[in-house]
């Protein structure tokens, strides 16, 4: 099934009136950060787990290979047919406090149920534990064409950065920026999702692209190609004994999504936060 069938989307509240005139606060990355440390070794998936839908924790099909110093997903070497489950490959270790950098291009391969549709694939963050399933609770960093740098908080919310003049806020938050504001649908689904557009698009098509994700205690900011799109604030997650607690959400594993369209990978590296 398309995950956009059954998705549900919080609805957030929007911006109205005109911010104060002196929120023009800098985008900046901390001045504190560490070295950059490679989380892609060039040679193979040393660090990384696989999962894919019906295929399960082996990669079977060959859905994702090295070769070239580069991450393929969905290349020539795949033999699992013309529907290929949805997965993703995860770092085993947990991170918080970081600034990360991957470089990917989308390559012609497409395939069902995303035959005619967008390529798709994505950078999910803070993701939790479980790894029996394509979505675990977690950030989406979307890749999705023409979508680059949209959020979708995957059983977690969060009060969207203002838009300032069409430039997200970041570091810090207009005080007088109205909160998101949810509605409980019933019976609620296994996946509830709330939404947040990217604000300009920077993405090169059929090119290699930079994506950059800072994420800093409950804050995280988007960049696509240098440029940042979007901000998240206070972000939570729904507790995995009761969905109806949430509590901050501030660090977790990283994956790199398997959505029906070839991926290139040549670069994923982060480098931490001395001071958050």
């Amino acid at each position: 099934m398309n995950r956009r069938e059954f998705v549900h989307f919080a609805s957030a509240a929007s911006i109205v009136g005109s911010l104060p005139p002196l929120v023009a606060f800098a985008q900046s990355i901390p001045a504190s950060a560490g070295p950059w440390v490679q989380l892609f070794n060039g040679s193979n998936l040393d660090g990384w787990d696989f999962y894919q839908d019906s295929v399960g924790i082996k990669d079977a099909t060959n859905a994702v290979t090295v070769h070239d110093g580069m991450i393929h997903m969905l290349g020539p070497a795949h033999t699992g047919g013309s529907a290929p489950g949805f997965g993703h490959i995860a770092t085993r270790r947990e991170y918080a406090n970081y600034h990360l950098r991957i470089e990917y291009k989308f390559g012609e391969r497409r395939f069902e149920p995303r035959l005619l549709a967008k390529r798709n694939s994505g950078l999910l963050y803070h993701m939790f534990p479980e790894r029996d399933r394509v979505w675990p609770n977690s950030v989406e960093f979307q890749f999705q064409e023409s979508n680059m740098g949209d959020a979708i908080l995957i059983n977690a919310r969060c009060w969207p950065g203002a838009n300032q003049g069409g430039t997200p806020a970041w570091p810090t938050q207009p005080p007088a920026t109205p909160k998101a504001t949810f509605t409980v649908v019933e019976p609620r689904p296994a996946i509830e999702r709330q939404y947040l557009p990217r604000n300009g698009d920077f993405e090169r098509m059929d090119d290699w692209n930079t994506i950059e994700l800072i994420a800093i205690g409950d804050r995280a900011a988007h960049l696509v190609n240098g440029r940042i799109v979007n901000t998240l604030y206070e972000i939570v997650g729904q507790a995995i004994d009761d969905r109806n607690v949430y509590r901050p959400l501030t660090k977790g594993r990283l994956a790199l999504e398997i959505e029906g369209a070839e991926l290139s990978i040549r670069k994923v590296e982060i480098r931490l936060f001395s001071e958050a």
